[in-house]
Protein backbone atom coordinates (compact mmCIF):
# COMPACT_ATOMS: atom_id res chain seq x y z
CA UNK A 1 0.00 0.00 0.00
CA UNK A 2 1.09 3.77 -1.20
CA UNK A 3 1.49 5.85 2.17
CA UNK A 4 0.49 9.28 0.80
CA UNK A 5 0.93 11.12 3.78
CA UNK A 6 3.10 14.51 3.36
CA UNK A 7 5.15 15.39 6.42
CA UNK A 8 6.37 19.02 6.71
CA UNK A 9 9.79 20.32 8.47
CA UNK A 10 9.71 23.94 9.37
CA UNK A 11 12.63 25.59 8.35
CA UNK A 12 13.89 29.55 9.55
CA UNK A 13 15.16 30.16 6.15
CA UNK A 14 13.22 28.10 3.44
CA UNK A 15 9.92 28.18 6.57
CA UNK A 16 7.69 24.99 5.47
CA UNK A 17 9.43 22.10 3.66
CA UNK A 18 7.24 19.34 2.79
CA UNK A 19 8.37 15.45 1.97
CA UNK A 20 6.41 13.22 0.83
CA UNK A 21 6.39 9.76 2.21
CA UNK A 22 9.16 7.73 0.36
CA UNK A 23 11.67 11.12 0.70
CA UNK A 24 10.94 11.50 4.74
CA UNK A 25 11.79 7.44 4.75
CA UNK A 26 15.60 8.77 4.08
CA UNK A 27 15.52 11.23 6.30
CA UNK A 28 14.97 9.35 9.15
CA UNK A 29 17.79 6.62 8.38
CA UNK A 30 20.16 7.14 10.92
CA UNK A 31 23.05 7.70 8.89
CA UNK A 32 21.08 11.08 7.49
CA UNK A 33 19.96 11.76 11.33
CA UNK A 34 23.55 11.41 12.43
CA UNK A 35 24.19 15.01 9.95
CA UNK A 36 22.22 16.60 12.44
CA UNK A 37 25.41 16.12 14.76
CA UNK A 38 27.58 17.65 12.08
CA UNK A 39 27.50 21.53 12.11
CA UNK A 40 27.73 22.77 8.41
CA UNK A 41 30.40 25.68 9.47
CA UNK A 42 32.85 23.78 11.16
CA UNK A 43 34.25 26.47 13.82
CA UNK A 44 32.69 28.88 12.94
CA UNK A 45 30.50 29.38 16.03
CA UNK A 46 33.99 30.73 17.49
CA UNK A 47 33.17 33.53 15.50
CA UNK A 48 29.47 33.98 15.09
CA UNK A 49 28.04 32.55 18.31
CA UNK A 50 24.38 31.48 16.34
CA UNK A 51 26.47 29.51 13.22
CA UNK A 52 26.23 26.26 14.85
CA UNK A 53 23.41 24.85 12.26
CA UNK A 54 23.81 21.65 11.31
CA UNK A 55 24.31 20.01 7.72
CA UNK A 56 20.93 17.77 8.54
CA UNK A 57 19.27 21.53 8.04
CA UNK A 58 21.08 22.43 5.20
CA UNK A 59 20.44 18.50 3.34
CA UNK A 60 16.87 19.48 3.52
CA UNK A 61 17.08 23.41 2.41
CA UNK A 62 18.91 21.64 -0.92
CA UNK A 63 16.08 19.15 -1.37
CA UNK A 64 13.57 22.20 -1.23
CA UNK A 65 15.68 24.47 -3.54
CA UNK A 66 16.00 21.49 -6.03
CA UNK A 67 12.24 20.89 -5.91
CA UNK A 68 11.87 24.63 -7.06
CA UNK A 69 14.64 24.55 -9.63
CA UNK A 70 13.74 20.98 -11.19
CA UNK A 71 10.07 22.18 -11.23
CA UNK A 72 11.17 25.58 -13.08
CA UNK A 73 13.81 23.80 -15.84
CA UNK A 74 11.07 21.05 -15.98
CA UNK A 75 8.77 23.90 -17.72
CA UNK A 76 11.45 25.18 -19.91
CA UNK A 77 12.46 21.71 -21.07
CA UNK A 78 9.22 20.87 -21.94
CA UNK A 79 8.79 23.82 -24.73
CA UNK A 80 11.62 21.72 -26.20
CA UNK A 81 9.24 18.93 -26.38
CA UNK A 82 11.64 16.97 -23.65
CA UNK A 83 9.88 15.66 -20.69
CA UNK A 84 11.71 15.23 -17.28
CA UNK A 85 10.46 11.75 -16.04
CA UNK A 86 8.91 10.77 -12.54
CA UNK A 87 12.06 9.25 -11.50
CA UNK A 88 14.73 11.40 -13.00
CA UNK A 89 12.93 14.01 -10.79
CA UNK A 90 12.82 11.53 -8.09
CA UNK A 91 17.30 11.37 -8.96
CA UNK A 92 17.50 15.32 -8.60
CA UNK A 93 15.22 15.56 -5.21
CA UNK A 94 17.67 12.61 -3.66
CA UNK A 95 20.79 13.75 -4.78
CA UNK A 96 19.94 17.03 -3.02
CA UNK A 97 18.98 16.01 0.04
CA UNK A 98 22.02 13.25 0.11
CA UNK A 99 24.49 15.11 -1.27
CA UNK A 100 26.07 15.56 2.13
CA UNK A 101 25.53 12.50 3.67
CA UNK A 102 29.32 11.87 3.08
CA UNK A 103 30.55 14.20 5.41
CA UNK A 104 32.68 13.57 8.40
CA UNK A 105 32.86 16.37 11.51
CA UNK A 106 34.75 19.41 11.17
CA UNK A 107 33.62 19.86 7.49
CA UNK A 108 37.03 19.37 5.13
CA UNK A 109 38.85 19.91 8.11
CA UNK A 110 37.77 16.18 8.81
CA UNK A 111 39.67 15.09 4.99
CA UNK A 112 42.94 16.94 6.38
CA UNK A 113 43.28 15.38 9.99
CA UNK A 114 42.81 11.96 8.76
CA UNK A 115 43.00 11.22 4.83
CA UNK A 116 40.29 9.17 4.68
CA UNK A 117 39.30 10.19 0.83
CA UNK A 118 36.54 13.04 -0.02
CA UNK A 119 33.10 13.41 1.20
CA UNK A 120 31.52 12.65 -1.84
CA UNK A 121 33.42 9.38 -2.08
CA UNK A 122 32.12 8.19 1.31
CA UNK A 123 28.78 9.21 -0.03
CA UNK A 124 28.63 6.53 -2.56
CA UNK A 125 30.06 3.81 -0.09
CA UNK A 126 27.30 4.76 2.13
CA UNK A 127 24.52 5.19 -0.45
CA UNK A 128 25.85 1.46 -1.63
CA UNK A 129 26.25 -0.16 1.47
CA UNK A 130 24.03 -3.21 1.54
CA UNK A 131 24.01 -2.85 5.27
CA UNK A 132 23.04 0.85 5.93
CA UNK A 133 19.84 1.85 6.75
CA UNK A 134 19.91 4.43 3.56
CA UNK A 135 20.27 1.52 1.34
CA UNK A 136 17.43 0.18 2.60
CA UNK A 137 15.43 2.70 2.46
CA UNK A 138 15.67 3.74 -1.02
CA UNK A 139 16.03 0.22 -2.37
CA UNK A 140 12.05 0.19 -0.51
CA UNK A 141 10.78 3.11 -1.82
CA UNK A 142 12.04 3.45 -5.04
CA UNK A 143 14.77 0.42 -6.48
CA UNK A 144 17.44 -1.03 -6.33
CA UNK A 145 18.46 0.26 -9.69
CA UNK A 146 18.02 3.92 -8.73
CA UNK A 147 20.70 3.15 -5.98
CA UNK A 148 22.98 2.77 -8.86
CA UNK A 149 21.64 5.83 -10.82
CA UNK A 150 22.30 8.10 -7.79
CA UNK A 151 25.46 6.50 -7.28
CA UNK A 152 26.30 7.51 -10.30
CA UNK A 153 25.73 11.19 -10.03
CA UNK A 154 27.91 12.04 -7.19
CA UNK A 155 30.58 9.85 -8.88
CA UNK A 156 30.43 11.70 -12.13
CA UNK A 157 30.06 8.71 -13.99
CA UNK A 158 27.87 9.24 -16.52
CA UNK A 159 28.43 5.66 -18.49
CA UNK A 160 25.98 4.59 -15.44
CA UNK A 161 22.97 6.27 -17.12
CA UNK A 162 21.51 4.95 -20.60
CA UNK A 163 21.73 7.22 -23.64
CA UNK A 164 18.27 8.34 -24.06
CA UNK A 165 18.60 10.31 -20.34
CA UNK A 166 22.04 10.90 -19.94
CA UNK A 167 21.62 14.28 -21.08
CA UNK A 168 18.95 14.86 -18.26
CA UNK A 169 21.32 13.37 -15.76
CA UNK A 170 23.66 15.88 -16.73
CA UNK A 171 21.63 18.33 -16.20
CA UNK A 172 20.71 17.59 -13.01
CA UNK A 173 24.22 16.74 -11.77
CA UNK A 174 24.67 20.67 -13.07
CA UNK A 175 21.73 21.34 -10.62
CA UNK A 176 23.55 19.56 -7.63
CA UNK A 177 27.45 20.89 -8.97
CA UNK A 178 27.96 23.71 -9.88
CA UNK A 179 28.78 27.91 -10.19
CA UNK A 180 24.47 28.05 -9.82
CA UNK A 181 23.32 24.86 -7.92
CA UNK A 182 20.83 23.99 -5.54
CA UNK A 183 23.42 23.33 -2.76
CA UNK A 184 25.55 26.68 -2.80
CA UNK A 185 21.94 28.20 -2.97
CA UNK A 186 21.40 26.83 0.00
CA UNK A 187 24.13 27.08 1.86
CA UNK A 188 24.42 30.85 1.11
CA UNK A 189 21.69 31.73 2.11
CA UNK A 190 21.67 29.69 5.50
CA UNK A 191 25.17 30.78 6.29
CA UNK A 192 24.44 34.48 5.86
CA UNK A 193 21.46 33.85 7.74
CA UNK A 194 22.95 32.34 11.01
CA UNK A 195 26.10 34.33 11.02
CA UNK A 196 24.17 37.20 10.59
CA UNK A 197 26.34 38.70 7.12
CA UNK A 198 23.99 40.69 5.32
CA UNK A 199 25.53 41.12 2.29
CA UNK A 200 25.38 37.26 2.19
CA UNK A 201 21.92 37.25 1.23
CA UNK A 202 20.26 37.56 -2.69
CA UNK A 203 17.12 37.29 -3.63
CA UNK A 204 16.55 33.19 -4.14
CA UNK A 205 13.33 33.86 -5.85
CA UNK A 206 14.83 35.80 -8.30
CA UNK A 207 17.86 33.74 -9.39
CA UNK A 208 15.57 30.63 -9.99
CA UNK A 209 13.08 32.40 -12.34
CA UNK A 210 16.13 33.85 -13.70
CA UNK A 211 17.74 30.27 -14.77
CA UNK A 212 17.22 28.83 -18.80
CA UNK A 213 18.37 26.08 -20.63
CA UNK A 214 20.04 25.89 -23.92
CA UNK A 215 20.31 22.70 -25.92
CA UNK A 216 23.47 22.01 -28.12
CA UNK A 217 25.68 19.50 -29.81
CA UNK A 218 27.29 18.90 -25.83
CA UNK A 219 23.76 18.88 -24.76
CA UNK A 220 22.04 20.77 -21.72
CA UNK A 221 23.42 23.74 -20.31
CA UNK A 222 22.09 25.54 -17.56
CA UNK A 223 22.18 29.56 -18.32
CA UNK A 224 20.99 32.72 -17.53
CA UNK A 225 18.90 35.26 -18.98
CA UNK A 226 20.08 38.46 -19.47
CA UNK A 227 17.57 40.87 -18.11
CA UNK A 228 18.20 38.95 -14.82
CA UNK A 229 22.21 40.16 -15.09
CA UNK A 230 22.19 42.02 -11.86
CA UNK A 231 20.78 39.51 -9.51
CA UNK A 232 23.52 36.98 -10.47
CA UNK A 233 25.72 39.59 -9.77
CA UNK A 234 24.17 39.79 -6.44
CA UNK A 235 24.69 35.93 -5.91
CA UNK A 236 28.42 35.92 -7.11
CA UNK A 237 29.39 38.93 -4.46
CA UNK A 238 27.25 37.31 -1.89
CA UNK A 239 29.05 34.34 -2.27
CA UNK A 240 32.78 36.25 -2.26
CA UNK A 241 31.43 38.20 0.96
CA UNK A 242 30.76 35.09 2.54
CA UNK A 243 34.09 33.58 1.86
CA UNK A 244 35.68 37.46 3.39
CA UNK A 245 33.77 37.66 6.28
CA UNK A 246 32.97 34.09 7.34
CA UNK A 247 34.19 30.79 5.61
CA UNK A 248 37.89 32.36 5.51
CA UNK A 249 37.82 34.53 8.74
CA UNK A 250 41.44 34.34 10.73
CA UNK A 251 39.74 33.51 13.93
CA UNK A 252 38.38 30.32 11.76
CA UNK A 253 41.30 29.34 9.92
CA UNK A 254 43.27 29.49 13.12
CA UNK A 255 40.99 27.16 15.19
CA UNK A 256 40.45 24.90 12.49
CA UNK A 257 44.53 24.74 12.17
CA UNK A 258 44.77 24.11 16.22
CA UNK A 259 41.91 21.64 15.87
CA UNK A 260 44.20 19.70 12.97
CA UNK A 261 47.29 19.72 15.47
CA UNK A 262 45.40 18.46 18.26
CA UNK A 263 45.01 15.36 16.57
CA UNK A 264 48.29 15.48 15.20
CA UNK A 265 49.77 15.49 18.65
CA UNK A 266 47.49 12.74 20.30
CA UNK A 267 48.55 10.27 17.00
CA UNK A 268 52.16 11.41 17.70
CA UNK A 269 51.88 10.16 21.59
CA UNK A 270 49.80 7.38 20.75
CA UNK A 271 52.33 5.80 18.08
CA UNK A 272 54.71 6.60 20.82
CA UNK A 273 53.17 4.51 22.53
CA UNK A 274 52.21 7.01 25.22
CA UNK A 275 48.81 6.89 27.79
CA UNK A 276 46.48 8.78 25.42
CA UNK A 277 42.74 7.98 25.74
CA UNK A 278 40.95 6.33 22.09
CA UNK A 279 38.31 4.37 21.47
CA UNK A 280 38.46 1.44 19.07
CA UNK A 281 37.22 3.73 16.08
CA UNK A 282 39.81 6.21 17.10
CA UNK A 283 42.54 4.07 17.19
CA UNK A 284 41.82 2.81 13.74
CA UNK A 285 41.97 6.63 13.10
CA UNK A 286 45.40 6.69 14.07
CA UNK A 287 46.78 3.68 12.92
CA UNK A 288 45.27 4.74 9.51
CA UNK A 289 43.49 1.32 9.55
CA UNK A 290 40.90 1.34 6.73
CA UNK A 291 37.53 2.08 8.42
CA UNK A 292 33.84 0.32 7.80
CA UNK A 293 30.95 1.96 6.72
CA UNK A 294 29.21 1.56 9.79
CA UNK A 295 32.11 2.58 11.35
CA UNK A 296 32.56 5.97 9.49
CA UNK A 297 29.12 6.86 10.31
CA UNK A 298 29.43 6.49 13.83
CA UNK A 299 32.29 9.64 14.21
CA UNK A 300 30.15 12.88 13.91
CA UNK A 301 30.86 16.22 15.93
CA UNK A 302 30.41 14.60 19.43
CA UNK A 303 32.53 11.47 19.07
CA UNK A 304 35.81 13.96 18.27
CA UNK A 305 34.26 17.25 21.11
CA UNK A 306 34.04 13.74 23.42
CA UNK A 307 38.45 13.04 22.96
CA UNK A 308 39.12 16.50 22.63
CA UNK A 309 37.77 16.91 26.23
CA UNK A 310 38.99 14.27 27.77
CA UNK A 311 42.46 15.03 26.08
CA UNK A 312 41.95 18.58 28.06
CA UNK A 313 43.56 17.46 30.92
CA UNK A 314 45.98 15.11 29.60
CA UNK A 315 49.46 15.35 31.14
CA UNK A 316 51.46 16.17 27.47
CA UNK A 317 51.24 19.72 28.21
CA UNK A 318 51.04 20.44 24.39
CA UNK A 319 48.11 18.32 23.91
CA UNK A 320 46.25 19.84 27.10
CA UNK A 321 47.20 23.14 25.80
CA UNK A 322 46.04 23.11 22.50
CA UNK A 323 42.76 21.18 23.33
CA UNK A 324 41.71 24.48 25.86
CA UNK A 325 42.59 26.90 23.56
CA UNK A 326 39.96 25.04 21.35
CA UNK A 327 37.28 24.61 23.43
CA UNK A 328 37.65 27.61 25.40
CA UNK A 329 38.60 29.69 22.68
CA UNK A 330 41.89 30.37 24.08
CA UNK A 331 43.31 31.61 21.06
CA UNK A 332 46.98 31.75 19.89
CA UNK A 333 48.13 35.15 19.57
CA UNK A 334 48.07 37.36 16.29
CA UNK A 335 51.38 38.20 15.17
CA UNK A 336 50.77 41.62 13.24
CA UNK A 337 53.64 43.14 10.94
CA UNK A 338 54.41 45.47 8.92
CA UNK A 339 56.28 45.81 5.65
CA UNK A 340 59.52 46.43 7.86
CA UNK A 341 59.37 43.86 10.16
CA UNK A 342 60.45 40.14 8.82
CA UNK A 343 57.36 36.92 9.20
CA UNK A 344 57.46 35.46 12.47
CA UNK A 345 59.60 32.38 11.67
CA UNK A 346 62.06 34.26 10.83
CA UNK A 347 62.41 36.54 13.54
CA UNK A 348 61.63 32.91 15.84
CA UNK A 349 64.51 31.25 14.20
CA UNK A 350 66.93 34.35 14.38
CA UNK A 351 66.27 34.20 18.01
CA UNK A 352 67.47 30.66 18.29
CA UNK A 353 70.23 31.28 15.86
CA UNK A 354 71.70 33.77 18.56
CA UNK A 355 71.13 31.19 20.87
CA UNK A 356 73.30 28.84 19.03
CA UNK A 357 70.45 26.72 18.35
CA UNK A 358 69.59 24.75 14.89
CA UNK A 359 66.73 26.45 12.74
CA UNK A 360 63.44 24.67 13.28
CA UNK A 361 60.75 24.04 10.35
CA UNK A 362 58.24 25.88 12.33
CA UNK A 363 55.40 24.01 10.18
CA UNK A 364 55.59 20.91 12.64
CA UNK A 365 55.58 23.58 15.68
CA UNK A 366 52.81 23.32 17.41
CA UNK A 367 53.18 26.47 19.20
CA UNK A 368 53.36 28.29 15.60
CA UNK A 369 50.51 28.31 12.57
CA UNK A 370 50.92 30.22 9.61
CA UNK A 371 48.08 30.07 6.99
CA UNK A 372 47.54 31.79 3.66
CA UNK A 373 44.01 31.98 1.93
CA UNK A 374 43.40 33.07 -1.63
CA UNK A 375 39.67 33.32 -3.11
CA UNK A 376 38.66 35.60 -5.80
CA UNK A 377 35.04 36.57 -7.25
CA UNK A 378 35.16 34.67 -10.32
CA UNK A 379 36.98 32.25 -11.96
CA UNK A 380 36.05 31.53 -15.01
CA UNK A 381 38.75 29.08 -15.83
CA UNK A 382 36.61 26.77 -13.63
CA UNK A 383 32.42 26.17 -14.02
CA UNK A 384 31.03 29.12 -16.02
CA UNK A 385 27.79 31.25 -15.58
CA UNK A 386 26.69 31.27 -19.22
CA UNK A 387 24.26 34.41 -19.93
CA UNK A 388 21.67 34.04 -22.77
CA UNK A 389 21.74 37.09 -24.63
CA UNK A 390 18.42 38.27 -26.19
CA UNK A 391 20.18 37.59 -29.87
CA UNK A 392 20.38 33.54 -28.61
CA UNK A 393 24.17 33.46 -28.20
CA UNK A 394 25.57 32.49 -25.40
CA UNK A 395 28.78 34.63 -23.51
CA UNK A 396 30.76 33.71 -19.83
CA UNK A 397 29.18 36.39 -17.09
CA UNK A 398 32.32 38.12 -17.16
CA UNK A 399 31.99 39.24 -20.69
CA UNK A 400 28.80 41.26 -20.39
CA UNK A 401 28.39 42.51 -17.04
CA UNK A 402 29.17 45.96 -16.81
CA UNK A 403 30.33 45.48 -13.29
CA UNK A 404 32.64 43.00 -13.63
CA UNK A 405 34.13 43.96 -17.13
CA UNK A 406 35.30 46.93 -14.49
CA UNK A 407 36.82 44.55 -12.28
CA UNK A 408 40.04 42.71 -12.05
CA UNK A 409 38.57 39.06 -11.89
CA UNK A 410 41.65 37.55 -11.98
CA UNK A 411 43.16 39.17 -8.84
CA UNK A 412 42.71 37.12 -5.71
CA UNK A 413 41.91 38.74 -2.19
CA UNK A 414 44.91 37.28 -0.21
CA UNK A 415 45.47 36.85 3.68
CA UNK A 416 48.25 35.61 5.24
CA UNK A 417 47.96 34.88 9.05
CA UNK A 418 50.87 33.83 11.38
CA UNK A 419 49.87 33.11 15.14
CA UNK A 420 51.75 31.47 18.05
CA UNK A 421 51.29 30.26 21.89
CA UNK A 422 53.58 31.71 24.04
CA UNK A 423 53.37 29.34 26.53
CA UNK A 424 54.34 26.32 23.89
CA UNK A 425 56.87 28.15 22.61
CA UNK A 426 58.44 29.27 25.54
CA UNK A 427 57.84 25.99 27.13
CA UNK A 428 60.28 24.65 24.05
CA UNK A 429 62.76 27.12 23.42
CA UNK A 430 62.56 29.32 26.40
CA UNK A 431 61.82 32.97 26.99
CA UNK A 432 64.48 34.44 24.69
CA UNK A 433 62.25 33.36 21.80
CA UNK A 434 60.06 35.41 21.92
CA UNK A 435 62.74 38.55 22.78
CA UNK A 436 60.93 41.42 20.26
CA UNK A 437 58.01 39.51 18.64
CA UNK A 438 56.11 39.50 21.85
Amino acid sequence: MVDNKRYILRDPVHLDIEFPHKYFALVNTSEFQRLSRIKQLSCEYLVFPTASHTRFSHSIGTYHLMGQLIDHLGRILASYGIEVSDEQRELALCSALLHDIGHGPFSHTFEKIFGLGSHEDWTVKILTDENSEIYRAICDNFSENFVSKLSSIFAKDPDEVNDDEGNIMTLISQLISSQIDADRMDYLLRDSYFTSISNGNYDIKRIIKSLDVVCNEDGFKICVNEKYISSIEEYIMARYYMHKEAYQHPVKVQMEAILVKVFARAKELYLMDKPVFADDIMIKLFSTDELTVSEYTSIDDYFMYYHIIKWKNHNDKTLSHMCRAFLDRKKYKRYRRNENMPELALALNENLYKKNRERIDWEKEYGYIKKSVSFGIYDKKKDNIWVKMKDGSIKDISEVSYVFKSMDMEKPYERTIECFSQELLEDRFGEYVLVGIC
